[in-house]
């Protein structure tokens, strides 16, 4: 009876392995049936657009430096003791705003002296006047020898000689005081004093430095291998300026317009670039000189050019070259060769490639491989139904 129940439940185990092995497989079964080749990824959803011609600017960027309009040494025009700072250092001036005082005491005292020498001139000469008509008078009558009357012109011409002598030391004398009292030759920024009060300065020295600022000026370079370094937008003169935009802070949000004026003569043989200069309004001083910014300038204008968005630009079958998906009627894509021309304000000019009227994907393209077939929406528009 044992053995009859023991082999009872060895048969019954492979009957229920086998049960359980044809469940599984019939279970899989139908789901190859649901997700077998037979059923189909649905097309991919892109954003299209059609190929049109369009008017358009062409801009460049160029890397430049700031510098002041005018930067002027201030010196000093007598030596003394550097008795005063009148000013700021880092403020803005006026032209004519006191900046530093040497001691005046000897340059007065010279002053005094020659005003002395000059009345000792005026008196000296009138004499010689009187001296001169009377001798003039007494030789007219013949009571004067002719020695008499050459002596008398002499002094008198000496004497106005000696005159104009004791005046223009007086002046000379003047200006040295004057010269004690140093004032901005410019407005602009004066920067930081060189020489320190009390110390004694001589002539030439440099005792600060003034910055105008505003406008303020930007040097530019350009490759002269640049295809727009002889076009007109880039040859700006005193008599035709270009306008330009000058572009600062970060990510250059902070726009200034102004003007190019400059364009050098030759070019820079270590380099191989060419020199522009431009000038922009400053009046709050945001620009400082030697920052670096970026200068925009409208070099060319197109008239009938094909502009793709830049989105829709994808690499090619050659290594460097670019390409398109262009959707057919059947909404296929075909992956297309492009010539790109320069950027513009509204996109990327194609050169050659494209003709106008046909459809471009313009966004999504890593989802995609030539030949496949697209759903497809106008671009700037939402899906459809779709998630």
């Amino acid at each position: 009876m044992a053995n009859a129940h023991l082999r009872s439940k060895i048969d019954i185990r492979p009957a229920l392995t086998l049960l359980i092995t044809a469940s599984l497989m019939l279970g899989s079964g139908s789901a190859c049936a649901e997700n077998g080749p037979g059923k189909k990824m649905p097309p991919p959803i892109v954003p299209i657009e059609t190929v049109k011609t369009a008017s358009v600017t062409i801009h460049q960027t160029f890397s430049g430096v700031t510098l002041a309009e005018r930067q002027v040494d201030v010196r000093a025009q007598v030596s003394g003791i550097l008795k005063t700072r009148a000013y700021v250092e880092g403020q803005k001036v006026g032209k004519g705003t006191p900046l530093f005082v040497i001691d005046d005491k000897p340059y007065v005292a010279a002053l005094n002296e020659a005003i002395a020498n000059q009345s000792s001139a005026e008196a000296a000469l009138n004499a010689a006047q009187r001296n001169w008509n009377r001798i003039k008078t007494l030789y007219s009558k013949g009571v004067a020898s002719v020695k008499e009357r050459d002596d008398a012109q002499s002094a008198l011409e000496m004497a106005q000689a000696a005159l104009k002598v004791a005046q223009a030391k007086k002046v000379a004398a003047r200006i040295n005081v004057d010269y004690t009292r140093i004032n901005a030759p410019i407005a602009g920024i004066a920067g930081r004093r060189t020489v320190a009060v009390g110390n004694l300065v001589n002539v030439g020295d440099t005792l600060t430095q003034i910055e105008a600022i505003d406008p303020i000026q930007v040097i530019l370079t350009t490759s002269a291998d640049n295809p727009y370094a002889d076009s007109p937008a880039l040859k700006p003169g005193p008599d035709h300026p270009i306008p330009a935009t000058l572009l600062y802070g970060a990510e250059g949000t902070k726009r200034v317009d102004g003007k190019l004026n400059y364009r050098a003569v030759s070019i820079d043989p270590n380099t191989n670039s060419i020199t522009l200069r431009g000038i922009f309004p400053n009046p709050d001083q945001a620009l400082q000189p030697n920052e670096f910014v970026r200068v925009n300038v409208a070099v060319d204008k197109l008239d009938a050019a094909l502009v793709i968005p830049q989105t829709a630009l994808t690499s090619g079958i050659r290594p460097g070259s670019h390409a398109v998906y262009t959707v057919d009627s059947q909404n296929k894509i075909t992956l297309t060769p492009v010539e790109l021309g320069p950027m513009s304000d509204q996109g990327q000019v194609i050169k050659s490639g494209l003709s106008a009227g046909q459809r471009i994907v313009t966004d999504g393209l890593v989802k995609l491989r030539p030949d496949i077939v697209v759903e497809p929406y106008k671009a700037g528009k939402e899906k459809a139904g779709k998630e």
